[in-house]
């Protein structure tokens, strides 16, 4: 659940001081901003609070509300950056901006610069119950249980009764083990609101740590029928569906989630465990790699990665695994004996020796630690297991809804060997047709799926090949298999010597675009860019925000050669929605939609922004 946010139009009421001698423009672009905010329109709003920055760079209160526009677009570095500045030059307590900024500070993972925010807040109104609440959620990301719940017994002995403070003091019981007290509170939180999926589900959550794993689906599957696409609730029934031995109902939940969030982290990893339960190595190791992907330095990935292909007898893959286990974390015993063997089947016997020494010395070396460096280590070892993407059962966000994001790029296959016709593939439109490959051609006439025969991948080795507009089509192919295998500064590379002697190429232009959305997709994951800590998050989002300006570019060079170019429209829109270019992603949509009004991902995409911008009618 969400902390309790504060409505923007209770901001529009505050009487603010505008300085007398302002001028007149400061007054009527100000007032203009005010009106777009109440309007949720935060983009003209802040174009305007820009300017007013320009005639009075030290009023407190243009930064405070250009501060709520950028956390209302999600900007969340730039709204703390704002809402600092308001309160560096206020004279007098500023309510509001405190209030922001702890919300600004929950979403960035500062819980405790959060906390430290709202807590003067507190101070200075200590009879407000909702205070209390919106304290006790950071106290509870923080894991800091007893505070959490000592801040919700003051909320309620101030008669505040809302659904929030139930489930926030659920959550700190759950945590705590305090079973029997956390399902009341879920009760009575489902009491207020019967259709909270979040509340419904967290009770699951309870009732599986309790072993009542009938009852824990019995919460899902409710929740699922109020939201279709709670991919929460999927998730967490697959978990309860694995304590009953129903393993192709939590296979079947897994690939729901996935189908929803295609860079769910734990849902790749629970799969991939099932997969390696039945025996099915190679879909295993692939769940792992998609799990790697997003989280590179996940130990628990890698170690099991490396023991499937140890199964497999894929010794040196299996090494190579190892070596990075041991490199993340130098105590892992086992990692070193495992290693031992495969450096063994290997014929590398010294290798293999050396390895079992040193496991039988780091094992020795464990039972000589003390308690505090064995605390430090679980601290290490913790952080290197931890899952950045998505949820787990264990640990969720106290988030009230999982975003499904929007729909991916389109993205180019080979060139058909049969009609020597470039295709477009969407990848909800593979999992619709249950991996069957569907096919657009590169007009917009019909846009139907049409029989494609495909030509089959091909390692490319000569990176050195020379590129010429004779073989340019020969060599693009050749880079959308290193583009579709991940290979993507191979791929790069193509696209530039392709580019560089065939400069009015638009699908070589199109096909590098799509090459950077691809190294954006590793980057972080892009529809929740803002869940990581602070200090990463500004250089994530910098490297990021690069890459989506170097895609635009090429999406519009396309757009520029080939006006008619739908798929171009849709995919620079995705980029421009990144960038947090809302006015230009709705533009983007409409002409896709004009040049194709039966574009589906297109109508999606757009009323998902439209939803995301708060415009729901």
């Amino acid at each position: 659940m969400k902390p309790v946010t504060l409505l923007i139009s209770v901001l529009l009421q505050l009487v603010l001081a505008i300085d007398s001698s302002g001028q007149y423009n400061f007054d009527s672009y100000f007032a203009g901003a005010k009106k777009d905010i109440g309007d949720n329109n935060y983009t003209a709003a802040i174009e305007k609070l820009n300017i007013c920055i320009t005639v009075k760079p030290n009023s407190r209160e243009v930064f405070f509300y250009r501060g709520v526009c950028k956390y209302s677009l999600y900007d969340n570095t730039g709204a703390e950056q704002d809402l600092t500045t308001a309160l560096s030059s206020a004279s007098v307590f500023y309510y509001d901006a405190f209030l922001y900024r702890s919300l600004v500070r929950y979403r960035l993972g500062n819980y405790r610069g959060a906390i430290d925010d709202i807590s003067k807040v507190i101070e200075k109104q200590p009879g407000n119950a909702k205070y209390y609440v919106e304290r006790a959620f950071a106290f509870l990301a923080a894991n800091d249980f007893n505070a959490a719940l000592s801040d919700c017994r003051k909320a309620l002995a101030l008669k505040g009764y809302s659904e929030d403070v139930y489930i926030c003091k659920a959550a700190a019981e759950d945590a705590l083990a305090d079973y029997d007290n956390a399902l009341p509170d879920y009760d009575q939180a489902l009491k207020i609101n019967p259709v909270n999926k979040d509340a419904l589900v967290r009770r699951g959550m309870t009732k599986y740590k309790m072993e009542k794993y009938n009852e824990a689906i019995d919460d899902y599957n409710h929740a699922i029928y109020i939201d279709s696409a709670c991919t929460f609730a999927y998730y967490n029934r697959a978990e309860a569906e694995i304590k009953l031995n129903n393993t192709k109902k939590a296979l079947s939940d897994y690939d729901t989630v996935l189908f929803f969030e295609p860079r769910n982290a734990y849902a790749y990893f629970g799969r991939a465990v099932l997969f390696s339960n039945l025996q099915k190595y190679k879909a295993a190791i692939a769940d792992f790699d998609k799990v790697l992907l997003l989280n590179p330095d996940n130990i628990q990935a890698l170690f099991n990665r490396a023991k499937l292909k140890q199964n497999i007898k894929s010794y040196k893959a299996a090494v190579v695994d190892y070596d990075k286990v041991i490199e993340l974390y130098p105590y892992f015993t086992e990692a070193y004996y495992n290693r031992a063997q495969c450096k063994y089947s290997l014929k590398d016997f010294a290798g293999s020796k050396k390895d079992l020494e040193t496991g039988n010395m780091m094992s020795e070396v464990l039972h000589a630690k003390n308690s505090l460096q064995l605390s430090r280590d679980s601290m290490i070892l913790a952080n290197l297991n931890q899952l950045s993407t998505g949820f787990n059962a264990g640990a969720s966000p106290a988030n009230d809804t999982i975003s499904i994001g929007f729909l991916p790029v389109f993205y180019l296959s080979e060139k058909d060997s049969a009609s020597a016709v470039h295709f477009y593939y969407s990848p909800l439109l593979d999992k619709l047709n249950k991996k069957k490959k569907v096919v657009f051609c590169f007009t917009n006439a019909a846009m139907q799926p049409v029989a494609g025969s495909g030509s089959k991948q091909r390692f490319i080795n000569d990176d050195s090949i020379a590129v010429n507009k004779n073989n340019a089509d020969e060599i693009l192919s050749m880079a959308l298999v290193k583009t579709n295998m991940l290979l993507l500064n191979d791929a790069r590379a193509y696209y530039d010597k392709i580019i560089e002697k065939d400069a009015v190429n638009a699908i070589a232009y199109f096909a590098r675009a799509v090459n950077t959305c691809r190294e954006i997709e590793t980057m972080s994951d892009a529809n929740e860019p803002y869940m990581l800590s602070s200090a990463s998050h500004t250089i994530v989002l910098n490297k990021r925000n690069d890459k989506c300006k170097s895609a635009l570019a090429d999406f519009t060079k396309a757009i520029q050669l080939q006006p008619s170019f739908t798929f171009a429209y849709y995919n620079r829109a995705n980029v421009k929605s990144l960038l947090q270019d809302f006015d230009g992603a709705m533009k983007d949509y409409d002409t896709a939609l004009r040049l194709n009004p039966v574009f589906a991902e297109a109508l999606y995409n757009e009323g998902f922004l439209l939803y995301y911008l708060n415009n729901k009618q």
